[in-house]
Parts: C-alpha cells; structure tokens; sequence
C-alpha cells in the first residue's frame, strides 16, 4: 500500500511530470475513495500551496493557465462538501500563513493596479475561508492580516466599480466585516484599535459606504448587488466605525482634547500618546489623496454627518451635552462651506450647495432632536459658544442665498427653532432672501419655503411680537428693489403659514397689523405713488398682504369687547376715506399717457383693497351687530331701486365705468377683483328679505351678466397654467382658472339669474373644460393646485350640479348635441334621408325638445300616436346599409362623451330630455363600427347599454314606451348586433365580449322588467320579442356550419336566457290574470324549444372541446329551472305539462351532457366566479331531478368527487377559492338536503380520511386542505336529525384531528398558514355548535392547545391580522357558547388570551425606523382585544379571581415597550373594564407585589383609571335611574 500513496506524492513532487499531469493526478486523488494517502487533504493543499508560493516567488515558472488551474483546485478544495464534512468531525486543516499572504497580495494588485488575472478564483478562494470557521481563524487570529484584507478589498471595489467581480468582491468584504468586527470587539486596547480604523480602514470603508449609499451597484445591469447585501455591508461599516472610533474607553480622550479636561484615571496609561482622536479621524477624512477630487468631496460630506451620529450614538448622555456640541465645529470644519465663511473657496457649484447643506442640515436636526443646545446653560456657563457658532452659520447662510436649495430653507428653519436670536440680526436679509425676493418654482422647495416662513409666524406668535415680525416684512417689502422681478409676496406657502397664525393671535395684535400694513402704505407709497412704477408694484404687494391678513382674521361677534369693535370700526373706515378713495381719485384722474403697467398695477391694487373692504365689511355686518357698516345694514326690507347696494360706499356708479375701460385692456387681478366686487353686490342684493322689485331682479340679471361676460373672452382659449387659489397671484396667465373657480364657486347664487343663451355658454365651457382622462389628481410629488379641468371636473361630481335644472338640462343638451354632430359626422352618404329617419341627430335647436313633449301630451290613452314609426325607422336603417359608420378617431370621441353622461344622474331626466337621450343612446347603439374597431365599438355599446339601463330604471321611463313598444326596441337591439357580431373580430372567449354579453344581459332583462312592471301588454309585446327569435333562430339553424356565426349564436341565447328568467317566474306567479290563461305559458313553451335548438347548435359549433362560456351555462342552467318549474305546475295546466313532457326526452340528452362535462370542467371554471356560479347552479338543479340522472353510478359520489377536486386544485388561487366556497355551499347543502344517510356517512368518511395525519406527513397539503375546506362547508349546513347526530359523534375525533395537524403545521418551517387559518376556522364554526354538540370538556380544552402553538409572531400584517382574528373567534367561541367548560378552564383561556394581549403589544410598540403603514392591522387587533376585555369583565363571577394577575400581566408587558397612543388608548379601555371587577384589596396587592417599573406604569394606570374612567361611570350613574 505504501507503494500506491508513494508514488502519488513522488510524481506530483517530481520534475519529470508535466503540470498537465499533476493537475490530473491530484483531482482524481482529491475525489477518488481508492486513492490513500496519509493526511491526503493536508498533503493536497500543501502542495497547490506550495506550487503557487513558489510561483509568485519567481521560483517556479507557469504558464497563466495552469495558475488558474491551481487556484480554481484550491478553490474547489475549500468549497467541498467533503471538507466541510471533515472539519465537522473534528479533523484540523492547516493553512499555512503563506497562502494568506499571496491572496492578500493578489487582491492588493487588483486594487492597485486593476489586474484581472486569476482574481475571480483568489477572490472565491478568500470567500471559502472567511465562510469556514475552522479555515478562517488564520485571519483572525492575526489582525494585521484581517486588517490588510479588508483594507484592500474596500480599496478594490472603490477603485474598480464597473468591474465584473464587483458582486463578488461585496460578498467578500461583507464575511470580513463580520470577522473584523467579531475581533473589534474583543480588542481590550483601545488604542491598537483606533489606530486600525483610522490608519487603513477609515477611507476605504467611508468611500465604499458613500457609492453604496449612493445606489452605485443596487441599479439593474451589470455586476448588480442585492439591495440587503448593500445594506448589511453599510451597517457593518457603521458598527467597525462605532467599535474603532467612537469607543466608550476613548471618552476621556475626547474630554481632554475637545474641553481641555485634564483626565487623572488610571487606567489612561493604556491611551498614552492617544490625545488628539478627532484631530487625527478629521485629519484621515480631509486628506484629499485618497480618491479623486470630486469623489473626495461627496464622501466627506456624506461621512461627516454619519461621524457626527456615532459621536452622538457613543457619547451623548446626561452632562455630555457641550462636549457633544465640540464635536460638532470640528466636523463642518471638514465642510466646504467651512472653507467659504472663511473665504478659502470662492463659490461653490448648485450639486456641492445642494450636498453640503443636506449635511448641514442632518448636523443641525441631530442638535435639535438631542436637546445639544441649552440656551440658558450655554449663556450661564460656556459663554454662548453655541450661540455664536449658529450665529456664524445663520450668516454664512444669509451671505449666499441658495434659494433653488431646499435644505437651505430647512437649515434657517432649524435654527429659528434653537433660537430666534440666531436670525434676528439678520431678520430682514432672511424675509428678502427666504421669502419676499426668492424666486422659488419647484415644489419640493416652495413646501421647505413654507415650512421656514410657518416657522418664523409661529416662533413671534409665542413671543407675542408678530407686529414686530410684520414691520421687518413691510420693511424689506418697501426698501428700494426691482419690484418687477419680485415674485407675489404671497404664494400658497407663505399665505398658508400666514392665515395659520393669524387663527392663533388675539385680535387687538392683528388690528395693530393692519394698522402697520395702512400706515406704511399712507407715509410710503401713497405720496410717492403717481407715475412710478415701483411704487405700484409696492402698493400690490402691501394690498395682498393686507387682503390676506384682513380676510382670515378672526371675525367679529357678539361677545367681543367694545373697544376691539370701535378700533375696527375706525380701521375699516380710515381704510375706505383714507386709503381707497384716494387710490380710486388718483387711478381715474390718471391721464391717458401714464404708463401701461403702472396703470395695470395701481388698478390691481386699488381693487384688490376694495373687494377687501366689501368682503370684510359684508362678514362683519352679518356677525356682529355693534359694527355699523358704511354701506348699510343687510337685513333690511326690499329692495328699492333707489336703495341698490353699490359697489363701494360713496363711489358713483359712473366712476365705475371707467374703472371697467382699465380693467378690459388686461386679463390680470384687477378683473378678477371687479367680479368679486360684483359678486359682493349680489350678495347684499340676495341678503335683503321680502320680496324684490322689478329693478332690484334686473340690477340681479345685469350684474351676473357682467360677471359672467368679464371672463368670457379668456375662457374662449383653454389655458393650462394652474393656480394656487391666491388672490395676489392672479395674472393674465391665471386669471382663466381663477374666473371660472369664481363662477362655479358662486353657481347656487348665479344660475337663477343668468339668461339662457348664458346658461348654455356655461354648460358648453363645463363640457369643454373636462378632463381628457380619468386620470385626474396630483401625485405625491407634485403641487396642489386648480386647473380649469379640476373645477369643471368638481362641478360634474357635485351632488349640487342635478339640483340646478337650468344648467344641468343644457349640459346634457350640450352632451346630446355633440354626440348627435359626432354621428352625423359620420355619415356615409347625403344627411337628408337620416334627418328624416333619425330626426332627433340633426335639430339643433333646444325647442325640439318641447316639440316632443308637446307630443307626448297629444297622445290620448288609446294611443292614437302611431308608436311603431320609429322603430320601422331605426329597422329599415339597420337591414339596410346603415347610412353612419363610425370610425376609430369618432368611437374615441363618443366614449368621451359616454364617460361624462355616466357620471349624470340620468333616472330622474324630465320626460322630454328622457326620450331625447333615449334615442341618441338607441342610435348608437345600433350604428355599426368601421373596420379593425371592434373593442372600442364593443366599450362603446356597452356604455351605451348601461345607460339606457339607467333611464330604464328613472322616473321617467314610461315616456320611452309612448313612442316605442319595448318589443320594437327589442327588435332593433337584436337585428343591429346580429348583423353587427359577423364582422366582429373578437374570439368567443374574449373578456371584453363576455363582459358585453352581461351587460347586454342585464339590458334585456331591464327591458322585461320594466314591460311587466309598467303592465305594458304583456302579451303582445312577448308575444313579438318569441316570434322574433324564433326567426332569427330558424335562420340560424337553417345556415351550414361554417356560415354560422358564434358571436350570433351567443346573442341569440343570451336573449332567450333573459326572456325565459323574466317570463318563467312572471308565469308562476300568474300576475296577468286579465290575460288569455293560456298564452303566456304557451310563449314561455316555445322560448325553451328555441333556446334548446340554440343550445345544441352552440354545443356543435365553437364549444367543441373548450369549456363552456358563462352564456351557455347561464342558458342550460335556466332552461333546466324552467323545465323542472313547468314539469311541476298544477293539475290545471295538464296540457301544457303533456307537452313539456314530451319535450323533456329531447332536452334530457343535452342536460347529461352538459353534466358530464361539468363533472370534469369544474376545477377550470373555478378561476371564473360567473361561469363557475352558473355551473354550480345548474348542477343543483340537475341534482333535484332524479329523472335526469344516469342510470350507471351515484350523481352524489361524482358530485362529491368534483367538489373535493375544487376545494383540493392547486391551481385555483386562494381568493378564487375563497370567492366560490358559498356558492359549492350551497350546492352541498341542497345534496344533503336531498340526499341518503349512506350519502351524509360518504361526505364524514371523506372529511375523516383527509385529516388522517399521514398527509401531512407526506407533504400531501392539497389533500387537507381539501378535507378542511369541505368541514367548513359541511358545518355551514343546515343539518338536522340522524345526519347531525352523526357528525357530532365524529366531533371528538374531528378535533383530536386538528390539533394534531395543527401542531404539524406549526413545525414546518416556514409555518404552513393556510392550514394553520383552516384548522381555526373550523375549529371555531365547531365549538359554535355549543354544548349539545361537544359534551366532552376535555375536547374543547384540546383548543386551547391549538392555541397556544399558534405562531403570532414573524408575520407579514395581512397574515398576522388573519390569524389574529381568527385566534380571538376561536375564544370568543369557547366563551360564549361552552360556560360548563369555562368554569374550570379559566387559566387556560387567560393563557390563551394573555397571548393575543402580549402580541398585539408587540406589534403596536413604536419603531426607531420604519413606517406606520402597519399601524392600521394592528388598531384592528387592539379593537378585537378591548372587545374581549369588555366580554370578560361581563362574565365578572368566572372572572373576578383572576382579575389583578389580568391587569398585573398587562402591566409588567407594558413596562417593555412604548406603545403608539392609538393602540394604547384601546388596550387601556380594555383593562380598564378589568380594573372595575379590582376590589381595593386587590390593588393594594398589586402595588405591592410588582416590580418597582410596573409599579410605576400601575400607578399611573390606575391614576388614569380614576380620573377618566371612574368618574365617567359615577357621572352616569347620576343621571340612570
């Protein structure tokens, strides 16, 4: 034997073997079982190891290949199963320091130099050690190896980040982090470890977080790394940074080095030398060598942040806050911003400002969120060093405005939370650069502006200096500037922020903001105001601000004091003498050669403060009646025409005239004004009681008339510039949405005064104006705004849109008038034969419609009318060629037009506008679509007939049959689709045809009812709709088979579908008793006898091997319930039944075929709920017939087959299933119902032999969830006598069942949840049966144990919501229906229930990272459990002993977590109710007996207990009788 290991060892060792050979020779050695050497592993390695040692020593020369052979040998070694095996059981594998050195090596030249060579296999080679324990203590066991490891593999991939091993090499340095950090903490010198970090890990690892961060390898493409890797590995580097950096023995270090603190510890011989830590990590941070400038930039940002957090992380605690804060100007020291205060760089780009400041703001949010900054202790005892350094920032940060930055506007907003002495020196810079001038369009940062501006309102509102604030606003408002190019003063946000302070202020503040507001526009502006531009531009924006602050400010009542009311009283009267008659003097005394813009300015301005006044002075006259308005009282009598309001108090009327002349040259706020000023008119026109002259009606029509008409021209171009919904930023650009935002807003008051030809305008601009798409909204990015889209759109959905008949009935003539041009558009031919055919397409005039109800009226009750011309019209049309095709770009615009009538309450239309739409609706849903149109004529019909569904159902609908029998509309439907369905290019089984076909269904049906409903001669009109399918039918069957058309044939039987559900039961239940006893039953003979010919046509044709489509489903199924209904009838009908019998044999065949199918098909028809309802149906009916059955084998047994198959398909989806289970209910209840005990006995045995243990042993799932889902069912059933004394003898051995498979299902891992939620389900519809069912105690205590292995921890929410619930029905089942059991199973129950308490306490707790998304599942359990608390607390006899350990678990729980106040609002409802069966000395115990932290949480438990809940209770026991 030696000789064989020998020679093996001699000819890899020797020189005469190629390498070729040895490469062989030592695989086969490594994988063959009949090679033996000593130590053959050891040797194996020893000598690949050797070999390439040798190699890269320049002792050994090889080819490139065979290096790669060696190191892919080793790879293959390490990565062996049987190396794995062997150092589990122990045996030792040395690897020599040899090879670790020379795989550092190459991995230090792939960083170097980018080298490829052999990297994958050095690369999987180090991963093969690093992941094997027993292999990786090399490594570890020296950290200057690990250290240089990981050092060179960060290098590696920040070097190299397009490379192709880049995923490989993250894999790698994610299992050296984890060893490196393993020996970090183990390290008990701080020093040697510090170093480490900073001396060779610090750059690297901070460059790898930062192009991790940055989602560098997370983007598809190539060398993608998995997003959890990414995310390990930067959290890795956290913890190496935090162990290495940031160690709590390098504390006094820090001490010394940032407060100056002599340090007298002992043990600080070990930190000799170590005094400087963050001079020496800010030192490694800024040295700009490592990596590429612009790179090198990033990465300190982005790590000076991270630094900061760690810092905080390790050191901050009580007492550390000033050292904490040192930290902190070192760090932004490492900033560029750092280097611009002090001048160093000269600017900066918008990307480094835009990443700069989001660091800076990170640095400021950690100070504010950590209580860094006192500002008593800073002042008291470190001599304001904080405050100076924030005061340093705040003006770096005023010096270079970045308005285009949002994070710049954070940044200022933080510091104004530390402190409003930050900012306040540069109070005015930061209102000019923050807000007044910023020119700010984006949205992210309008919202940072607004959330600055709010910041700055709410800070002075607690200072009660907002007055203060408001002089520095109109202080940088009137300082001279290029008032041109100033933004409005107030846009949304800082309008917003605005009005949000004002509701906080007490009034005598806001009038002494008005009050500064009037006097600096009087000494300011208004002296210097003629002819100059700026000063107009001044006077705009110190009106806006005055409208903004007037306008939402609290209002005036009754219970303000007097003084506040004569003050404003003064204030809005020096307003209107002081301030607008003035400006109104000097704007109409304006010569014609002043500058336009100035004269559009100070006409701006000017109206701006005079719908103000009108505004405020209308709302403060209505609330309060001290105030005595200037313009009179408006509860006053009639109005007189001498006694119209005006416009404004003492301005003539003419004077408005030429203000009218300015305003017309521009679309701009001062239009807009003038309506509102109108509109203010109105109002105090509509607000005087009595009844209204003749003038006062005709000033109402003028003055909405001029409102109306002032915007007309700019509505006539449809703008897409959206609005804010601020008055001060209306411009031309605006001005349409703004107009049309003030008509709608003001339609309740406007309509009854608009003349018709306005109410049409306004119903033409509504359809105009509508939305395109569906798709109307902001996404969570963009800006809330008004569009004229959103208006009109809010408009058509307002409940108050029907309610306003004039404008509601021209919008539908507008909708009507458009789809009548769009099919007269289409028109093939000559439009004179279809204006006569189809009168109601070409009138154009709105008196048509009186025309047709001037008709109506003529019409005696005999109807003389000759109702059949239309529908002879609309016939010949349709077997003719139709005269309309209707193309793609027309079938678009139609289901436009369709879409919006949907969104009308069309049910309760006037007669005349009933039957106009009627007919539009009929006639397109006759015309026949162009070519390759088929789906948008399909969406297209469908609308069609879902409409004229919905006027079926109106209050009109009898109108529609005055002009038309339902039969000739039947007529006409069917021709039209018939012809139609031959050159539809849709397959039979197209979801968009069988979504038609129901529609159309439900059309028909309709139309039936509607006929019996209205009792519209029944006989005759269901005597044409037979006689017309009955041709159609014979045409149908007389055709060859290739002739045939499929889509036809479907039409053809889901209308005798329908006409044999409406006319079967209205047989029945005889409700035409004036009727010839014998003609409707004879009707309803030959529809079955057509619908059976069809059937079988239908089944010869496109059915041929394919499942049956729900229209033939629905058609057999019904036939079967008409049949079996007309074999049963009374013995006065025997006539009619001798024909059915005889019918029967001929339809017998196509019901067993039908059932034999169904028998197979069932487990496909489940993915469809129609098609699958309808099979079941029919199956319950056929299962009622015995005559039907076939005479070989059990209907019952095939029934049950097909049913376990359903419930046990893999294939059919969860909610499908869930979805089917009522109606296969339903079958199996009418099967037991009707069937044998030997039946009922079949259905137990086949429950039992699927909850036989063995499946789930064998990972046969299928089978017990078969069996689980057939229980449920089963117990869902009405079941009485024999047959339930069976299945309640089996309960024992059904629940000794689920608990074994339950206790099954929990061990898998993961947990099986589906049988798991089946198995509870069950369970809990079995102890619902109560006592009488279970009389054994010991089988209901069996639940507990299924309980208490359920697992509720580790669950997605929907899961953990499912199981929840079904957990907590299982207890309230024992608890309400098992009280015997709940005499001695109370601590079994309060197990069980204490874990659904314990659970949702865990899943409520509050997060450190993560959203509440959750949050809602989570409410719903806590519901569930104060729910249970309440039952418990009702049960108080069973109960009252166990209630402290209750409350006494729920405490010590509520010690460990900190829970959301929503959760723990509804948990501490619950155990208050438990509280309430506590006697004292039961809280005495508690108090007692609890741990000091739960004594605490008790305390103030049972404080609250007290405070809230008890003195409810005594409260309303005071008034209970």
């Amino acid at each position: 034997m030696a000789a064989v290991y020998s020679g093996i060892s001699h000819k890899l060792k020797g020189k005469t073997t190629s390498w070729e050979d040895k490469l062989k020779l030592a695989h086969f050695a490594w994988i063959s079982h009949q090679c033996f050497l000593p130590n053959k592993e050891q040797v194996l390695l020893d000598w690949a190891r050797q070999s390439l040692v040798a190699f890269y020593k320049k002792k050994l020369e090889l080819k490139e290949d065979i290096v790669e052979r060696l190191w892919l040998y080793i790879d293959n070694i390490l990565h062996s199963r049987k190396l794995q095996n062997l150092l589990k059981n122990g045996k030792t594998i040395n690897l020599q320091l040899s090879l670790i050195k020379i795989i550092n090596e190459r991995i230090t030249e792939f960083s170097l130099s980018g080298s490829q060579r052999n990297i994958r296999a050095v690369l999987s080679c180090c991963q093969g050690i690093l992941a094997t324990p027993a292999l990786a203590v090399i490594y570890t066991a020296k950290q200057e190896l690990m250290v240089a490891l990981l050092s060179q593999l960060c290098w590696s991939a920040c070097r190299h980040p397009e490379g192709a091993v880049i995923a490989q090499l993250l894999e790698v340095i994610h299992l050296a982090l984890g060893h490196y950090l393993s020996i970090q903490q183990q390290q008990a010198n701080p020093k040697r470890a510090f170093g480490d970090v900073t001396g060779h890990l610090l750059q690297p690892c901070l460059v790898l977080r930062h192009l991790l961060s940055g989602g560098t390898w997370t983007q598809a493409g190539q060398g993608q790394v998995r997003q959890v890797l990414s995310r390990d590995v930067r959290n890795q580097i956290e913890a190496l940074l935090q162990g290495g950096v940031f160690r709590p023995d390098l504390l006094s270090s820090y001490k010394e080095e940032l407060l100056g603190q002599e340090q007298g510890d002992t043990k600080m011989g070990t930190l000799k030398g170590l005094l400087t830590p963050m001079d020496t990590m800010t030192a490694r941070l800024v040295d700009a060598s490592y990596c590429e400038a612009h790179l090198c930039v990033s990465v300190v940002a982005t790590s000076v942040a991270l630094l900061y957090r760690l810092f905080l992380d390790s050191y901050l605690k009580e007492g550390n806050q000033f050292l904490c804060f040192q930290a902190l100007p070192r760090l932004y020291g490492c900033l560029q911003l750092s280097e611009l205060q002090e001048k160093r760089v000269k600017a900066l780009s918008t990307s480094d400002w835009t990443t700069e400041l989001l660091v800076l703001e990170q640095l400021l949010n950690s100070v504010a969120d950590n209580n860094i900054y006192n500002v008593a202790a800073d002042k008291i005892r470190h001599g304001e060093a904080q405050f100076h350094f924030y005061r340093r920032l705040a003006e770096m940060l005023v010096n270079h405005s970045q308005a285009v930055v949002p994070a710049w506007f954070r940044c200022l907003k933080i510091l104004m939370s530390l402190n409003h002495l930050i900012l306040e020196p540069d109070l005015d810079d930061v209102l000019s650069s923050a807000w007044i001038d910023a020119e700010v369009t984006e949205f992210r940062t309008k919202k940072a502006q607004e959330v600055l501006v709010h910041t700055l309102f709410q800070t002075y509102a607690k200072l009660r200096q907002v007055p203060r604030l408001l002089e520095e606003v109109l202080g940088v408002i009137c300082r001279p500037a290029a008032e041109v190019l100033r933004p409005p003063v107030l846009a949304s946000g800082p309008s917003a922020a605005l009005c949000g302070c004002l509701l906080e202020l007490p009034l005598s503040q806001i009038l002494d903001m008005w009050c500064l507001v009037l006097e600096k526009f009087q000494s300011v502006v208004l002296p210097c105001l003629r002819s100059d531009v700026d000063m107009a531009l001044k006077a705009l924006s110190l009106s806006a601000l005055l409208h903004c602050i007037m306008s939402n400010m609290p209002s005036l009542d009754g219970s303000t004091p007097l003084p506040v009311i004569r003050r404003t009283q003064r204030a809005m009267d020096g307003m209107l003498g002081e301030l607008i008659r003035p400006l109104l003097a000097l704007l109409l005394d304006a010569p014609s050669s002043e500058s336009e813009l100035w004269l559009q300015k100070l006409t701006d301005s000017t109206l701006l403060l005079a719908y103000t006044w009108a505004q405020v002075d209308a709302t403060l006259s209505l609330n309060c009646v001290q105030y005595r308005s200037v313009a009179g009282a408006l509860n006053g009598d009639a109005v007189e025409t001498p006694d119209l309001p005006p416009l404004l108090p003492g301005v003539e009327t003419r004077l408005w005239k030429k203000t009218e002349k300015l305003t017309a040259r521009s679309s701009s706020l001062g239009r807009y004004c003038l309506e509102q000023l109108y509109l203010q008119k109105v109002k105090r026109t509509l607000m005087h009681t009595g009844p209204r002259s003749e003038a006062a009606l005709q000033a109402l029509r003028d003055d909405v008339a001029h409102i109306l008409s002032s915007g007309r021209d700019s509505l006539s171009q449809r703008a897409a510039v959206s609005w804010d919904g601020q008055v001060g930023t209306v411009s031309a650009q605006t001005y349409p949405v703004a107009h049309w935002h003030a008509i709608v807003a003001n339609l309740t008051l406007l309509v009854p005064y608009f003349c018709p030809d306005d109410v049409r305008y306004l119903a033409s601009v509504l359809l105009r104006t509508l939305p395109a798409s569906k798709a109307l909204g902001n996404s969570a990015e963009d800006e809330p705004s008004i569009t004229l889209e959103k208006v009109s759109s809010a408009l058509l959905h307002s409940p108050l849109f029907p309610e306003m008949q004039s404008l509601y009935s021209a919008f539908l003539m507008c909708v009507i008038e458009r789809c009548s041009s769009t099919l007269c558009s289409a028109a093939q031919s000559d439009l004179g034969p279809v204006s006569q055919q189809l009168p109601w397409l070409c009138e154009k005039d709105h008196a048509f419609v009186a025309h047709w109800e001037t008709r109506f009226v003529k019409v005696s009750p005999e109807g003389i009318e000759p109702r059949g011309e239309i529908a002879q019209n609309l016939l010949s049309l349709v077997r003719s060629d139709f005269r309309i095709l209707l193309e793609e770009e027309q079938l678009k615009g139609l289901l436009g037009l369709l879409e919006v009538m949907s969104t009308l309450p069309l049910d309760s239309l006037l007669s005349p506008y009933h039957v106009h739409c009627f007919l539009l609706l009929l006639s397109l849903a006759v015309s026949p679509p162009g070519h390759s149109c088929s789906r948008l004529a399909l969406q297209c019909w469908m609308t069609c007939y879902r409409l004229l569904g919905c006027l079926q159902r109106g209050r009109s609908a009898r109108s529609v049959f005055r002009v038309m029998y339902a039969s000739d509309i039947f007529e006409v439907v069917l021709t039209s689709l018939l012809q139609a369905s031959g050159k539809l290019h849709v397959e039979v089984e197209d979801p968009l045809w069988l979504q038609f076909l129901q529609v159309f269904g439900v059309f028909l049906e309709q139309l039936m009812q509607m006929l019996i409903h209205l009792k519209l001669s029944s006989v005759l009109n269901f005597g044409k709709m037979t006689a017309f399918l009955s041709s159609c039918t014979e045409a149908a069957s007389g055709k060859h088979l290739e002739n045939q058309s499929p889509l036809g044939s479907q039409l053809l039987l889901v209308s005798l579908t329908k006409l044999c559900q409406v006319l079967g039961p209205f047989v029945r239940e005889r409700r035409q008793a004036q009727e010839a006893p014998g003609a409707l039953p004879e009707l309803l003979q030959q529809a079955m006898l057509q619908m059976g010919t069809v059937l079988r046509l239908c089944s010869g044709t496109e059915c041929q091997g394919l499942r049956l489509p729900p229209a033939i489903l629905s058609a057999v199924a019904t036939l079967l319930e008409v049949d079996l209904s007309q074999r049963h009838r009374d013995g006065d009908e025997a006539e009619i039944a001798q024909v059915t019998d005889r019918a029967l044999p001929s339809q017998a065949a196509l019901y067993q075929g039908v059932y034999a199918g169904l028998l197979s098909e069932l487990p496909a028809l489940a993915r469809s709920q129609e098609s699958f309802q309808e099979a079941l149906r029919f199956l319950t009916l056929f299962f009622s017939a015995p005559e039907l059955h076939p005479e070989e084998g059990s209907v019952f047994a095939s029934m049950l087959h097909s049913v376990r198959t359903v419930l046990s398909d893999p294939d059919v989806p969860a909610q499908a299933t869930q979805d089917i289970e009522p109606h296969l209910g339903a079958l199996l209840a009418q099967m037991l119902e009707a069937g044998t005990m030997e039946d009922f006995g079949l259905v137990v045995q086949s429950v039992l032999q699927g909850l036989d243990i063995s499946h789930m042993w064998k990972a046969d799932l299928q089978a017990v969830l078969s069996a689980l889902r057939l229980l449920r069912l089963l117990l869902d059933c009405p079941l009485s006598g024999e047959k339930a004394s069976l299945l309640w003898r089996a309960c024992p051995q059904v629940i000794t069942a689920l608990t074994l498979q339950n206790r099954e299902a929990c061990q898998e891992r993961p947990v099986v949840l589906t049988v798991v939620g089946l198995i509870l389900d069950v369970l809990a519809a079995l102890l619902r049966q109560g006592e009488e069912a279970i009389s054994n105690p010991h089988h209901v205590s069996l639940a507990f144990s299924i309980l208490l292995t359920v697992p509720l921890d580790r669950l997605r929410p929907p899961e953990y919501g499912s199981v929840f619930l079904k957990v907590h029905n299982v207890l309230f089942s024992i608890l309400q229906c098992h009280p015997k059991v709940m005499m001695k199973a109370v601590p079994s129950f309060l197990n069980s229930f204490n874990r659904l308490v314990f659970s949702v306490m865990h899943e409520g707790r509050q997060k450190d990272k993560g959203s509440t998304d959750d949050l809602p599942v989570v409410l719903d359990c806590a519901r569930l459990v104060e729910r249970m608390y309440s039952h418990i607390a009702a049960r108080a006899e069973e109960f009252t002993a166990f209630s402290p350990f209750l409350v006494a678990q729920y405490v010590t729980e509520a010690q460990k977590v900190t829970l959301y106040p929503t959760v723990k609002d509804l948990l501490q409802e619950g155990i208050y109710l438990i509280l309430d069966l506590c006697i004292e000395s039961d809280v005495q115990f508690l108090r007692a007996s609890l741990q000091p932290g739960a004594r605490d949480i008790f305390k103030e438990l049972h404080s609250d207990y007290l405070k809230y809940h008890k003195a409810k209770q005594e409260g309303e026991k005071r008034y209970t009788v």
